[in-house]
């Protein structure tokens, strides 16, 4: 009564009779549809696609989301080679700001202080992190997930400066690029090909020879100004708890650390396309 009728009810109608002459199966129906060549296909806007469907009531696109705020977290550990995939188990504490919640605490009960998770519970899904409702964890408040006070049907999504300063310095980000940094120059490769592999496995895509050159002239920028200020590199170097090789070049690893910085905090690596 309220609502829209559906732009394509012969589509609707379908799914609803197949749905039903196949058990009621809800798991096969989401995989029906997530396979469908409409889900899968490409956020680009074309021109005459544009001019038939400019409100993309028609599907004619795939709308450009943000990654929800735990798939953020899971893009930058997966991409790096930290993510645990284990299934199930206890919420895990990640890294969060020295005395967020003693700030916010009557100072009584088993959560009056922040306990820090380590080794494999770091590199959790973003799905176990640990929510304290007074408290939620502020690197994914800043990217709307929910403080779980109330139930959400559908998120709002928001952009503020706090975000781009989240992926740029963010402890997991700043460790998960330094892990992948250093397998990179572990590599027998030239800086090239690592650049071109980074791109490739934050945004999975190819970068085209325009952005290849920018990523290069920035990363022997960085790599000269590490050299010269090599207290710089050793203080980067540091954060997070993943132990670092130490039989790499250490202003390289920093230089490359920080293109793969840049590589995530680029408005493509957080949006579903």
């Amino acid at each position: 009564m309220q609502g829209k009728l559906p732009s394509n009810q012969e589509l609707l109608d379908w799914l609803a009779v197949d749905f039903m002459e196949n058990g009621w199966d809800i798991k096969r129906l989401m995989k029906q549809i997530l396979m469908s060549a409409t889900y899968r296909q490409s956020a680009e806007v074309k021109p005459e696609k544009l001019e038939k469907d400019p409100e993309n009531v028609l599907l004619a696109r795939f709308p450009r989301l943000r990654l929800p705020a735990e798939h953020i977290r899971d893009l930058i550990l997966s991409s790096s080679g930290l993510l645990v995939p284990t299934i199930g188990g206890p919420s895990v504490k990640p890294y969060q700001p020295d005395g967020l919640w003693e700030a916010a605490t009557s100072g009584r009960g088993n959560l009056k202080t922040y306990k820090q998770d380590s080794a494999e519970a770091l590199y959790r899904r973003g799905l176990y992190t640990f929510i304290k409702r007074t408290v939620p964890p502020p690197s994914m408040i800043l990217f709307d997930a929910s403080n779980r006070d109330a139930c959400e049907v559908e998120r709002v999504f928001t952009n503020t400066p706090l975000q781009a300063l989240v992926m740029m310095n963010d402890p997991t980000v700043l460790e998960a690029s330094r892990v992948l940094s250093a397998k990179l120059l572990g590599e027998n490769s030239n800086s090239v090909e690592k650049l071109e592999k980074a791109f490739r496995l934050i945004t999975s895509r190819k970068a085209d020879e325009k952005e290849i050159n920018i990523l290069e002239q920035y990363f022997i920028e960085q790599l000269q100004q590490h050299q010269k200020n090599p207290g710089t590199a050793e203080k980067l170097l540091t954060v997070g708890e993943f132990p670092i090789d130490e039989n790499l070049d250490k202003s390289k690893l920093t230089a490359m650390m920080q293109v793969i910085q840049l590589i995530y905090n680029l408005e493509e690596s957080l949006m579903k396309s």
